[in-house]
C-alpha cells in the first residue's frame, strides 16, 4: 500500500509528474511512456503513482488541458485599449497556431493510436468537462472579440479554429513552400469569423 504524503509533499510529488511527464510524453508518446518511468523520475514507488493519478493517460489529459489554458489565455485578455483590431486579434490567431503547431503534445492528439488510447483511459465526466470548457472558451472568445451587433456563429468559429489547428498538425504533409500561404489563409478566414 503505498504510503501517505503530507500537502506540501503531495504538492511538489505532483508538480514533479508533470514536469516529467511533459518531457517523456513530449519524447516517447503516451502509449510508449511507463508508469514506472513516471513514478522513477517522481522518486515515488509505482504503487504511489495512483495515488496521484488513476492513469498515465489521465496525467497526460490534465497536462494538456493545462496547456490548453496557458496557449488560449492571452485571447481572453480584453483588446489593448478597448478596441477591437484585426490585425492585433489575427497577430494573438498566428501565435497561438504557431506555438500550436511546435508542441508536441498537441501533435500526441493528432495521432489516432495516441488519441484512442487517452480517450479510452480519461472518465467520460472528464472529457466532458473538458468540451464544457472548449465551448465557455469559445463564447468568451466571441463576447470579447465579436462584433456585438453581428456576433460570429460558435459553430463557424469552432470548425474554422479546427480547421487551423489540423493545418498546424499537418506542417509536414502541407510542405515548406506552401505552409505559410495555409497559415496565413486560415488565420485570415478564422479572423473573418470576427471581422466579417
Amino acid at each position: 500500500m503505498p504510503r501517505a504524503f503530507d500537502e506540501r509533499e503531495r504538492a511538489e510529488i505532483d508538480a514533479t509528474l508533470r514536469a516529467a511527464g511533459t518531457k517523456l510524453f513530449r519524447r516517447k508518446g503516451v502509449t510508449k511512456t511507463t508508469v514506472d518511468e513516471l513514478a522513477r523520475a517522481a522518486s515515488i514507488a509505482k504503487g504511489s503513482f495512483y495515488a496521484f493519478y488513476a492513469s498515465k493517460e489521465l496525467l497526460f489529459f490534465e497536462i494538456i488541458e493545462a496547456l490548453h489554458i496557458e496557449m488560449r489565455a492571452p485571447l481572453l485578455d480584453a483588446p489593448p485599449g478597448g478596441k477591437r483590431e484585426r490585425a492585433v486579434f489575427e497577430r494573438m490567431i498566428g501565435d497561438l497556431l504557431e506555438q500550436a503547431s511546435t508542441e508536441p503534445l498537441i501533435h500526441l492528439m493528432g495521432q489516432e493510436t495516441e488519441l484512442r488510447a487517452v480517450i479510452r483511459r480519461v472518465p467520460p465526466e472528464k472529457l466532458q468537462s473538458h468540451e464544457r470548457a472548449d465551448q465557455k472558451f469559445l463564447e468568451s472568445l466571441i463576447a470579447l472579440w465579436g462584433d456585438p451587433k453581428q456576433p460570429p456563429d460558435r459553430d463557424v468559429v469552432a470548425a474554422r479554429l479546427t480547421t487551423a489547428l489540423l493545418v498546424g498538425l499537418r506542417r509536414d504533409f502541407i510542405g515548406d513552400r506552401l505552409f505559410p500561404h495555409a497559415f496565413d489563409s486560415v488565420v485570415a478566414s478564422f479572423a473573418d469569423c470576427f471581422f466579417p
